[in-house]
């Protein structure tokens, strides 16, 4: 028997029109494949992350997004944390808080 956890993306809405902004920035920096198949924001934050290491991303928009990536990472670590020993209560409350970073970088974009 084997108990099967998934995190599923709901906005209602298509990514890009929930992100508008974000989604533009990833495409233009060749990250739109990230976007395909309306992964959740836990998945996008790799994406994100990738992004603000990448050598070909200008050293401005890094400065920019660096802030939200780093405390999106840290959520995300004690999100799979939280996955992993099936507290679901409290998992909930930090994919809230990423979904916050997420729309703070969207305002801040």
């Amino acid at each position: 028997m084997q108990i099967d956890i998934r995190l599923r993306p709901f906005y209602g809405k298509p990514l890009v029109k929930v992100f508008p902004k974000i989604s533009k920035l990833m495409s233009s920096m060749d990250y739109k494949e990230s976007l395909e198949n309306e992964p959740s924001l836990y998945v996008l934050v790799d994406s994100l992350a990738s992004m603000s290491r990448d050598s070909m991303v200008p050293s401005d928009i890094k400065e920019k997004i660096n802030p939200y990536v780093t405390q999106m990472k840290a959520l995300k670590k004690t999100a799979g944390e939280l996955l992993l020993s099936r507290k679901l209560n409290e998992l909930d409350q930090f994919l809230y808080q990423i979904e916050d970073q997420f729309l703070d970088l969207e305002s801040s974009l």
